[in-house]
């Protein structure tokens, strides 16, 4: 056997177990999962299984309580809209102004800021829930000081439990985003601001023609791993207002888990997951899409 046959054949061993452990805990449960979408199973009882394949999907698609098209997707899109727009805003935001040279006390601010990131989401939710409370919470409370009459009920207002619940998302994830745009800004040389200044660049033209183009790799990581976590979100919106009220907060991490666990149709369970990686995946396209044609404009 020839050395360069050999050292192929080692590398592949080398990694086999990495590709094992992958398929192990990616794959394999991936692959059980679209076969399980196929199937009518029963919470009640697993062991029995009938092929009914495309079935799950249809009742989803002409489930009427909630309705996928019309309550389903359309809170799942808001929630996930509004967390973006708030995450990546605020954390890009925050991560430009401490980064200025003349501000003090970085890292005591960085271990500060990080901390609702990694406080559980059942805590955040609670906390919430406290403040957004109708008769005893802080912002009613608030209110009443500043001499409001008519009082919001907040969770149970079909108009404000949405943007509640959006607000709530946006505090505890805009720490992951602050400190990925961080990372971002600290990349770019300080020589290329030095140079944008004696060109006669101002602060929009350095953060426009500079930090903008440089940080936009970052910025488009950032997209990709919002959108696929807030796609997947459930525990802080299960525990503010399990799917209520009148399904205004079913988005489709809680649709599942009504499917699945609560009505019992583990089937109908698989499929809505295979839903919601289906549109992880067409996102996560979409946005290397829009980067790839951003590129393709600056090099023309």
């Amino acid at each position: 056997m020839r050395k360069q046959t050999r050292n192929i054949i080692s590398g592949y061993l080398l990694i086999l177990p990495a590709l094992l452990l992958i398929f192990l805990i990616l794959v394999y449960p991936l692959i059980q999962t679209v076969l399980l979408s196929l199937q009518e199973v029963k919470l009640a009882s697993l062991s029995r299984q009938t092929f009914v394949g495309l079935k799950n999907y249809l009742t989803i698609f002409t489930f009427q309580g909630p309705g996928f098209f019309t309550q389903v997707l359309p809170a799942t899109f808001y929630f996930v809209g509004g967390s973006i727009a708030g995450q990546l805003g605020f954390g890009l935001a925050i991560a430009l102004l401490v980064n200025q040279k003349w501000v003090r006390g970085k890292d005591i601010f960085r271990a500060i800021f990080i901390l609702p990131w990694v406080t559980s989401a059942i805590v955040i939710a609670i906390s919430w829930r406290f403040m957004y409370e109708p008769r005893l919470g802080v912002l009613n409370y608030l209110l009443v000081l500043f001499g409001a009459v008519n009082l919001p009920s907040w969770l149970n207002d079909l108009n404000l439990v949405m943007p509640c619940l959006v607000i709530a998302n946006v505090w505890h994830g805009t720490a992951f985003s602050f400190t990925l745009q961080t990372a971002g800004l600290q990349s770019i040389p300080y020589e290329l601001y030095e140079a944008a200044t004696v060109d006669g660049a101002g602060a929009g033209q350095k953060f426009r023609y500079v930090t903008l183009p440089l940080i936009r790799p970052f910025i488009m990581i950032n997209l990709v791993l919002i959108s696929m976590y807030t796609v997947n979100f459930f525990d802080l919106i299960y525990a503010m207002t399990g799917g209520g009220p009148l399904y205004r907060t079913e988005v489709i991490a809680v649709f599942l888990y009504h499917q699945a666990f609560e009505y019992g149709y583990m089937g109908r369970g698989a499929a809505v997951a295979v839903l919601i990686l289906l549109i992880n995946l067409l996102l996560t396209l979409l946005y290397m899409r829009l980067n790839r044609e951003r590129v393709a404009e600056q090099k023309r």
